[in-house]
């Protein structure tokens, strides 16, 4: 079932993605999917 995030959770992970830190090690530090975590750092500019 689908849970939805914080925007708090959003703005960590995709920090941590802007300093180089791979999907899948964000996806196990935060708790999130590794799909989810790949989708959000798909939107980084």
């Amino acid at each position: 079932m689908e849970r939805a995030f914080s925007d708090d959770l959003r703005v960590h992970v995709l920090g941590a993605g802007a300093m180089g830190v791979s999907a899948r090690s964000l996806a196990a530090q935060f708790g999130v999917g590794i799909s989810t975590a790949i989708r959000w750092l798909r939107r980084l500019p």
